[in-house]
């Protein structure tokens, strides 16, 4: 490895760790955390998985495919979770409009999932390492159709003419692309394979990119129209729910 690009391997993600490190920061001095938990669940994995990468990457480069493509599932998991956490910061509880999103959410994803795996899956049998295919394909894929999906709600949203607020437009705007770029980028792998290893670079540096606009959009609590309409009330209903299905848990569980 190249002594410039090996510097620009870890220096990248130790950056992304320092933003991300400030945005959990704000999240929580902000009391944004409890607003957007999957948001925050999402930056708090990424905070463990990406020293966990760079440590596997130094001592046993090896494993470092089988290590990334079984943590990134939960990866994956958690960003479909953020999508639902943009369409239910732009639509008003109990609304009609809000119903209709969460309807052909849960519909458009289930459908996105399983074509994905049949996908990823169809794909990775016509080649040597069938496994390192098929998570390389599910993360493509998956990456797609979430971008999709995401610009799809965000339309819905502006149909309406529904207000996305400084958080949500910095979430979608840099999420979406970035999901986009993460896709187009296994495409050219296979194009430009002998400039891989610097292709390898460019979604790391939007990644890195994207979570410094999360920074900023995040640095103050300005939510949608909608989300900021909510009263003390309905809030509280919320955390009543919460507290009812932690109980209800527990009590099972004993």
């Amino acid at each position: 490895m190249h002594p410039s690009y090996s510097q620009v391997f870890y220096g990248l993600p130790l950056l992304c760790e320092l933003v991300e490190g400030l945005l959990l920061w704000r999240l929580v001095g902000q009391d944004e955390i409890t607003r957007y938990p999957y948001l925050g669940a999402y930056i708090c994995y990424d905070l463990v998985r990406t020293p966990s990468l760079l440590a596997v990457a130094y001592v046993g480069p090896r494993g470092f495919p089988l290590v990334y493509g079984i943590t990134n599932v939960p990866a994956l998991l958690l960003q479909f979770c953020i999508l639902w956490e943009v369409a239910r910061s732009l639509f008003r509880p109990n609304s009609p409009l809000r119903q209709m999103a969460w309807k052909g959410f849960l519909v458009a994803q289930t459908l996105m999932v399983v074509a994905v795996i049949f996908v990823s899956w169809s794909q990775a049998s016509l080649v040597r390492f069938p496994a390192s295919s098929a998570a390389a394909g599910f993360e493509q894929y998956s990456s797609l159709s979430q971008a999709v999906l995401l610009f799809l709600v965000a339309a819905f949203a502006r149909y309406y003419g529904i207000s996305f607020g400084r958080n949500m437009r910095g979430l979608i705007f840099s999420l979406g692309p970035y999901l986009l770029l993460n896709s187009v980028s296994f495409a050219t792998y296979q194009i430009f394979g002998a400039l891989r290893r610097y292709l390898e670079l460019l979604p790391a540096t939007a990644y890195t990119g994207m979570i410094a606009v999360w920074l900023y959009s995040f640095w103050q609590y300005a939510p949608s129209p909608e989300q900021a309409s909510l009263s003390p009330i309905s809030k509280q209903q919320w955390n009543d729910l919460w507290e009812t299905t932690l109980n209800l848990v527990r009590h099972k569980s004993s």
